[in-house]
Parts: C-alpha cells; structure tokens; sequence
C-alpha cells in the first residue's frame, strides 16, 4: 500500500494535465500513486495518459455530468490506498521536494499546507505572507484584512494540501464553490483537526480565471452555521469581490454589501478594502501593494 496518494482532477486539459502527472512522479517520496480523476467524458485526456509508462498512474471517470473538480477529487479520493491523499490541481506544478517536506510533519489528525508561488501576469508572488499559527479562527486568518493596504496575507489552494485518508471519509469537497476551504474550515472547527505550514514555497500555482459571484453568496450564506460573523464579512467585503468584472459588477458590489452587514460584523479594515476594490482600478491596487514590498518575488526564492 503506498503511503501518499495524489490526486488530480482534470477535464480537456490534457497537456497541463500531463506536466502535473510527471511533477507528481518526480517526487522524492516514490511510495505513492496517482489517480488522475476525469470530471466527465474526456477521451483526450485518458489517451493522454497513455504517454506516461509508470504503473502507479491510473485513472477513473465520473460518469455523472461535469460538475465541477470536487466530485472528481471525491471519485478519485474513495479509490485512493494510501494513508494520505495530496491534491494536485491539473494546471498547477510541485517542486520535487514537496511530499518529501510535508510528509515530514505529518500525522493523523493534521492537514499539512505549504507556501506557494503564484504565477500571475504581474509577476509571481509567495503566499500565504502569513502562514496560519492558530491564534485566531482559521476563517479569520484566512478572510479577515490583517492590515489597511496588505493583501496577500493568506492562502489555502488545494495543490497544496496533504490530507490524512480518513479525514476524506468524514468530509469530501462535494460540489460547492470555495470547495478547499470549506474542507479545511469544518476539519479544523469541527473535527479538531490542525493546519500545519511547512514554510517553503513547494507548489507553483498558476493563478487566473474569473468566476460568477452568484455562487460565492450561496456559498457564504451556507458556512455562518461555523464562520464567525467577522469572517462571514470579509469574506463578502474582500474575498468574493475581487476580480468582479461585466455588467453586474455593481450589482453584486452592493448585494456582497448588504450580506455583510446583515450576516456579519464588518471592521474598518475590511470596509476600506471593499472601498477600495471597487473604487481603485486593479492596477493601481497593484502598485500600492508594491511599494508595501509585496512586489514579484525573484525565480529561485
């Protein structure tokens, strides 16, 4: 039984799929496998896999309807054989050393992260800039403004998680928008376990997409039975709104508003944020946080 199984989820990607699935077996931990989980009828990807000569590589299908990469994670997690699942995202890159570092502090009941470089037009940038030290609720130090003009605080992508098997069998990543952190937020809140970071930059994360907010309201009206009301409104003041673009910008500006203060407890902070965001053109954000020093990092750091 090998002892760490990745996971990656995909759908007609199939050469980012192929770079993801050899990062993986360029592990310095050899004892795993990879199950490469197909959202829904992807032949390109599955005759894709056929390049790639190594007997710890299978594959399953959903044969449901596409409906996103938490059902396929699910699929690929229930086939899983290893005490540990680790969840690659088919776009996404480990450095060699990854499963080798975060196997190192792990255990039963610890969900084990890592820093991550995130790959961007404006240039990459390491994140979380503070990894979780439990000090404070894991909603509020991942949502919550730390500072008036700093973002970049945390972070919680699935790429880097490295998951104990039996934490899958009670919670999954079913079907819900911000599917990663709800499985953490409820493992940690609700089933005691711990968010441990190794402070190395392990995964290569290539950022980008644009998603419908709709969705993210539904998700967050959802959580306020385990986020504190604190939480709930960063999330709708800082979270959901970035990015926004088209012609429901506003609309959703003013919904995400409203939801703040009807289900949470805005702060200062996260108010000026949300000012912010919707007044100050991307760019311009861009160059604020630059001259706080969260500028691109240099290749190799």
């Amino acid at each position: 039984m090998p002892r760490i199984s990745v996971v990656i989820a995909t759908y007609k990607r199939p050469e980012k799929l192929l770079r993801a699935v050899r990062t993986a077996l360029a592990q310095t931990v050899t004892d795993l496998e990879v199950i490469v989980a197909v959202e829904s009828n992807d032949p390109e990807s599955v005759d894709a896999l056929k390049a790639i000569a190594d007997p710890r590589v299978i594959h399953v299908v959903n044969p449901a309807a596409k409906d996103g990469p938490g059902p396929a994670r699910d699929l690929g997690a229930r086939s899983a054989t290893g005490d540990y699942i680790a969840f690659l995202d088919d776009d996404d890159e480990w450095v060699p050393y990854k499963l080798e570092r975060q196997l190192a502090v792990a255990g039963p009941d610890i969900i084990v992260t890592a820093l991550s470089r995130v790959v961007t037009d404006e240039g990459d940038f390491i994140r979380p800039g503070r990894p979780y030290d439990g000090a404070k609720p894991i909603d509020e130090w991942l949502f919550d403004r730390h500072s008036w003009l700093r973002g970049g605080d945390s972070m919680l992508q699935t790429s880097s998680l490295l998951i104990p098997a039996p934490l899958m069998r009670t919670l999954g990543f079913g079907n819900a928008r911000h599917e990663e952190w709800e499985l953490v937020i409820r493992a940690v809140k609700q089933h005691g376990y711990r968010l441990v970071t190794v402070h190395e930059p392990l995964v290569i994360y290539y950022a980008g997409g644009l998603y419908p907010w709709r969705p993210s309201l539904g998700w967050v009206e959802g959580m306020r039975d385990v986020m504190t009301p604190r939480a709930l409104a960063a999330f709708c003041l800082s979270n959901a709104t970035q990015g926004l673009v088209g012609p429901e910008r506003n609309l959703a500006f003013r919904t995400f508003f409203r939801t703040a203060f009807r289900i949470g407890k805005p702060t200062a902070k996260q108010l000026f944020a949300f000012a912010m965001i919707w007044g100050v053109s991307h760019s311009l954000r861009w160059r604020l946080r630059a001259m706080l020093g969260q500028g691109a990092a240099k290749p190799g750091t």
